[in-house]
């Protein structure tokens, strides 16, 4: 199966690859009531560790040279925007592949703002976070419903590792020189 040009075709197999079914779409689907009141809490902390390393820092810095807080809320919102497509509530039905190849296309120099390319180690770094982060947020909201937690859970890791194979495709060719070791 061809699935280097094709989105749809991509996320389809890593859809299958990684067992991701009708249930977990259903999953991610019926978790938004459970995610959405502690959604911005889960974006502050995201930002809050991006901010709290130099390396990544640096991606959302000003002119001047500080924290650009337009910055920081725009990406917010387009992270809301990224759970509610992912989840199926956002955008049109069928457009998530091309989406999230075009996410991952904008974290590059070739389509995004060329200083504020992402190495694709941060995206295999944040993806573990937003993991853990959503894991966290689904046990403090539901403690006595573990079942729910592990439905949920598992629909967003396994969308998270798709996804993060999708953004990785694009991603990887244009790892930046400056982020080499020594």
């Amino acid at each position: 199966m061809e699935t280097k040009s094709d989105p749809s075709k991509r996320m389809r197999f890593m859809m299958e690859f990684v067992g991701f079914t009708d249930a977990d779409q259903r999953a991610l689907l019926d978790s938004v009531p459970v995610l959405g009141p502690v959604l911005p809490l889960l974006l502050d902390a995201i930002y809050n560790h991006l901010l709290s390393h130099d390396d990544t820092r640096r991606v959302f810095l000003g002119p001047r040279g500080e924290v650009d807080p337009n910055y920081i809320a725009l990406r917010k919102e387009h992270l809301t925007q990224w759970v509610l497509r992912t989840a199926g509530v956002a955008g049109e039905p069928g457009s998530l592949p091309a989406y999230i190849m075009e996410t991952g296309r904008r974290h590059t120099g070739v389509a995004g703002e060329p200083n504020r390319v992402v190495p694709p180690r941060f995206m295999v770094g944040l993806a573990a976070f937003v993991q853990g982060a959503l894991w966290n947020a689904l046990f403090d909201a539901l403690p006595d419903k573990p079942s729910e937690v592990r439905r949920f859970g598992q629909a967003w890791g396994k969308m998270l590792m798709v996804q993060l194979e999708m953004f990785l495709k694009v991603m990887a060719p244009q790892w930046p020189a400056w982020d080499e070791p020594a």
